[in-house]
């Protein structure tokens, strides 16, 4: 049923055939990663205002797009510090483990998707990645168009700190990467990118040390 339901909502925010295309591959990569991480959530109650209007609704990134991104990883940024920026119930986090990352961290700003994670190889922050001291260690980052562009100025700051601490290369997997434009004049060079059926798009961008 929850296939289902999500199969109505994609199609009638989009059209039937990027429906298609994704449920096929929400059924097997819920069965090959062990997850149920389908469907969407609104914020509730638990955030505040100020935070709800930065922040966007909770949908899981697709597996296609999630595979394509990961897949630009190098055998040497697995042993980097990987960073779920807006974690929700934990698909990226579980998808890295799979993928060979040990030090993997998610955050997220919903108390009640934090809590739906389930456990792994990871940790979960939940609190505001607006304001968060991003680790030194991180050198991979994973974001699904977590919030509007004002806050990814703010997230942009918090990496360049890190990144003035201790100067290394940083690997950013963006999907549907809405606000690119902030990485880009921030420094960052786009060196992959794809489009499919018009509405999944990711850009993999590096800023090297």
């Amino acid at each position: 049923m929850r296939f289902i339901r999500y199969f109505l909502y994609l199609a009638w925010h989009w059209d039937l055939e990027m429906a298609l295309f994704v449920i096929r591959r929400e059924i097997a990569g819920e069965r090959k990663y062990g997850l149920r991480t389908i469907g969407t959530h609104y914020l509730g109650d638990a955030i505040s205002d100020s935070a709800k209007a930065q922040a966007t609704q909770y949908e899981p990134i697709n597996y296609y797009s999630a595979e394509w991104l990961l897949n630009h990883v190098t055998d040497a940024e697995k042993k980097t510090g990987f960073l779920d920026v807006g974690c929700g119930m934990g698909r990226v986090l579980a998808m890295a483990e799979f993928y060979g990352f040990d030090d993997i961290t998610g955050i997220e700003l919903s108390p009640g998707l934090c809590k739906s994670v389930k456990p792994g190889k990871y940790e979960v922050l939940c609190e505001d990645a607006r304001r968060m001291e991003v680790s030194d260690r991180t050198g991979v980052i994973f974001l699904f168009n977590p919030f509007n562009e004002e806050a990814m100025v703010d997230f942009v700051e918090r990496v360049k700190e890190s990144r003035a601490r201790r100067p290394r290369k940083i690997k950013v997997l963006y999907a549907n990467p809405q606000h690119k434009n902030v990485w880009l004049n921030a420094g960052w060079k786009e060196t992959a990118a794809f489009e499919k059926l018009r509405f999944l798009k990711g850009s993999v961008l590096e800023l090297a040390d």
